[in-house]
């Protein structure tokens, strides 16, 4: 049989073992409660950056689609004063008055015109 002095010394080092036991547990866990308030912290940035990054690509495709437009607008309003500039050119191929001057007043208001347009192209439309 063991002695009683034995007995006390294998008690107090099974206590003094499972004091340390219970020291190293709550340790662990206060550092898991952390971890996993990082672990939390680091999804929401997480999210954000996705969210804004989102939101980034839909702006960028937005903005292309509509530069894609006003450039085919641009396009077909070229291609279109080509065909006007054609068919009135065709129009007075045959005809005197294509030699004769135009009168001051009417050149005025037709450079007033075009001045117009070159001014509205130079400022889009704002959304």
């Amino acid at each position: 049989m063991l002695g009683i002095g034995l007995m006390s010394k294998l008690t107090t080092v099974l206590l003094t073992l499972l004091a340390l036991l219970a020291v190293g547990i709550g340790v662990l866990w206060h550092n898991n409660g952390k971890l996993n308030e990082k672990v939390s912290d680091l999804d929401a940035s997480k999210q954000s950056a996705e969210t804004i990054t989102k939101n980034v690509l839909t702006t960028v495709t937005l903005f292309n689609q509509i530069s894609e437009a006003n450039q085919n607008a641009k396009a077909q309003d070229a291609l279109e004063s080509q065909r006007a500039e054609n068919d009135i050119k065709a129009a007075v191929a045959n005809d005197d008055c294509a030699n004769r001057l135009i009168p001051p007043d009417a050149v005025k208001r037709l450079r007033e015109y075009a001045d117009g347009i070159r001014s509205s192209a130079d400022n889009p439309a704002t959304f």
